[in-house]
């Protein structure tokens, strides 16, 4: 695994902050929630398929199962 997981999710990060930052001086403070849990929904997606490579490699390296 490389560090470009790590650079997607901080560009995800600073974009949805600055989404939500220009969403909430507008006024539409709903909007910038549900932009903030939306871009939370694709970063834990990401880290969950991270996470179940990660126990299908540790399967495969001790022959568990």
């Amino acid at each position: 695994m490389s560090l470009d997981i790590l650079f997607k999710i901080a560009g995800i990060g600073i974009l949805i902050s600055v989404f939500h930052t220009a969403l909430k001086q507008a006024g539409k403070e709903d909007m910038a929630h549900l932009c903030t849990l939306a871009g939370f929904a694709v970063v834990l997606i990401w880290v969950v398929q991270l996470l179940g490579r990660l126990f299908t490699t540790v399967q495969d390296v001790f022959k568990l199962f």
